[in-house]
């Protein structure tokens, strides 16, 4: 399955586009545990690798855009300390392409309703966790994945 994995990215690099160490760790944990189950994983941080190569806003938009065109699944972290509008903005082009969305909300966040609501646009299935849990969002990750795997199929249409 092809898992476009939505992640903040701009707001956790340091004013030297350093990405956040404990964050890429995080991320990267994600990423290999979501290859390791045989899933095509899109990251921007990855292909940009973690601010070190960073693309213009025009060509990394229209890079991403593109990505989610041809996705299967989306995997979303829209952010906490700080909120991610990246993230929020990949969330509207996921909804309004009626793909499947996978969204990690952090349990002391506030997120607009926008987000709250979004299952109303398209299939979401919404997943709570707190700091505790962070270290275990790979697992958390890869269960969700699988779950929703096998209620779908690869066309993102739910199996009869």
């Amino acid at each position: 399955m092809r898992v476009f994995l939505a992640f903040p990215f701009t707001k956790l690099l340091s004013a030297n586009n350093v990405f956040d160490e404990f964050m890429k760790n995080s991320l990267l944990r994600i990423i290999h545990a979501l290859e390791k189950e045989g899933h095509s994983v899109f990251s921007a941080q990855f292909r940009e690798e973690f601010g070190e190569k960073l693309m213009t806003p025009e060509v990394a938009t229209y890079l991403d855009y593109n990505e989610m065109l041809n996705t299967d699944l989306v995997v979303a972290f829209p952010g906490w300390k700080p909120i991610s509008g990246g993230v929020h903005v990949e969330l509207g082009w996921a909804s309004s392409m009626k793909k499947p969305i996978i969204l990690f909300l952090h349990e002391e966040e506030d997120y607009t309703p926008m987000v709250t609501g979004l299952y109303k646009v398209t299939d979401v299935h919404y997943i709570k966790f707190n700091d505790d849990q962070i270290g275990d969002l790979s697992t958390m990750v890869i269960e969700n994945v699988n779950k929703w795997g096998s209620i779908m199929n690869y066309s993102g249409s739910r199996k009869e």
